[in-house]
Parts: structure tokens; C-alpha cells; sequence
């Protein structure tokens, strides 16, 4: 048997078999439990990113704010009581 495939057609038709017999049996796949890990492992992994991402475009907003304002001489910090800026 040979495969014959269309560019108009969605699916693979084979010659030679029967018109209303499949050629491969099909098989019915349900989610196991590494498919399961799998998906979630893949979600752990992606909402481990973003919080990554977060906090490095906090740490760069931090940054540019320490830099606009005190034009790098001095780090906003808020553990001082007053609130000011502490020289570095």
C-alpha cells in the first residue's frame, strides 16, 4: 500500500484499502498521569517565569526611578525613619 496525500484534502487518503476500512487502527488516547505531571510541570515552569520576569522588571524600574530622580548619587531606601534618600 501506498500513501497518497492531496494539497485540497484535510486528511490522508490510502490506495488500495477499502473505502470504509482505516488502513492504521486508530487509537484512543486518554490523559495519563504523566501527560498530567507533564501539563503540569509546563504550567509550574511558566508561572515560575513570569514571577522571575516580574520581579526583574521591578528591579529595573527601581533602577531607572533611583537613577531619574537622584541622578545615581543617592539610594532610595525606606528603612530610614524620615523617608529620605541615603548618600552612596
Amino acid at each position: 500500500m501506498s500513501l497518497v496525500t492531496y494539497p485540497n484534502s484535510a486528511t490522508a487518503k490510502v490506495s488500495g484499502a477499502a473505502p470504509g476500512k482505516s488502513a492504521m487502527p486508530t487509537k484512543c488516547h486518554s490523559p495519563t498521569i504523566a501527560d498530567r505531571l507533564r501539563a503540569f510541570f509546563r504550567a509550574t515552569g511558566r508561572w515560575i517565569t513570569i514571577a522571575f520576569d516580574a520581579v526583574l522588571e521591578a528591579r529595573a524600574q527601581r533602577a531607572m526611578i533611583e537613577a531619574q530622580l537622584y541622578l545615581n548619587r543617592c539610594k532610595h531606601t525606606s528603612k530610614n525613619d524620615d523617608d529620605l534618600p541615603v548618600l552612596r
